[in-house]
């Protein structure tokens, strides 16, 4: 009952949205932070020069998909929250918000391997460059 003393109808699909806000949120934030763990892991050894020396398979290309679907997951939840409660927000925001700086860092790290993207092996040099060669 409002002010007037009439009834009004409950608004439609208030839960049925709820439901679903949360489920998209619940699934794509996790999505999110594993395709950003796969990127960091296909080219852990190249990154890594001094625990794994020599020439290792070109997996950088194969990292960029899993970092370019990772920030898409990532904004299609922070889109999400818009119809979720306004005490989700802070916390999906703050989540989405680290995990997309990681993915910046990951950008950042992956960029010079990418000239290596015809290539089939890769190595990192003593100055942080990157050598390609076919095997």
């Amino acid at each position: 009952m409002n002010m007037a003393g009439t009834s009004t109808p409950p608004e439609r699909g208030g839960v049925a949205r709820g439901c679903v806000t949360v489920g998209l949120i619940m699934g794509l934030v996790p999505l999110g932070g594993l395709l950003l763990l796969f990127s960091f892991v296909a080219t852990m050894e190249v990154d890594s020069p001094d625990a794994f020396a020599g020439w290792r398979d070109n997996l950088s290309g194969l990292a960029l998909f899993p970092l370019a679907l990772s920030v898409t997951a990532l904004l299609g939840a922070l889109a999400a929250t818009l119809w979720a409660s306004p005490r989700v927000r802070p916390f999906v925001g703050l989540v989405c918000g680290l995990l997309l700086v990681a993915a910046c860092y990951r950008a950042y790290t992956l960029a010079p391997m990418l000239k290596c993207w015809g290539h089939n092996s890769i190595a990192r040099q003593a100055d942080g460059s990157y050598k390609c060669a076919d095997r």
